[in-house]
């Protein structure tokens, strides 16, 4: 067993919370494990993809690896970790594209 499958479950309600925050948004976030479509093989454990859409046929994309670390918390500061990261990556792309922030 590989370490991050002793988290298998959290990790599966990490994915169901934030694929139901993708709706209405500028940005898209997708969790992915090993033998889910569109994993990229390079990776040995999960993440979570993020695509900030600056316009229609643009956006800037971030991989946000599930640390051990991470799995210390409860999923609702799992959460909390994760979305604070979105936040830091969406600002990083608002001052870059759009000059604020």
């Amino acid at each position: 067993m590989k370490n991050w499958e002793k988290h298998k479950n959290v990790i599966l309600q990490l994915k169901e919370i934030l694929n139901n925050r993708n709706e209405g948004m500028d940005t898209e976030v997708e969790v992915l494990m090993p033998g889910d479509e569109g994993f990229d093989p390079s990776m040995d454990s999960p993440y979570v993809k993020v695509r900030y859409y600056t316009d229609e046929n643009h956006y800037h994309e971030r991989i946000i690896d599930l640390h051990e670390t991470y799995f210390n918390k409860d999923l609702k500061g799992l959460v909390e970790l994760i979305e604070h990261f979105i936040q830091e990556f969406e600002m990083e792309i608002d001052q870059s594209e759009f000059g604020g922030g």
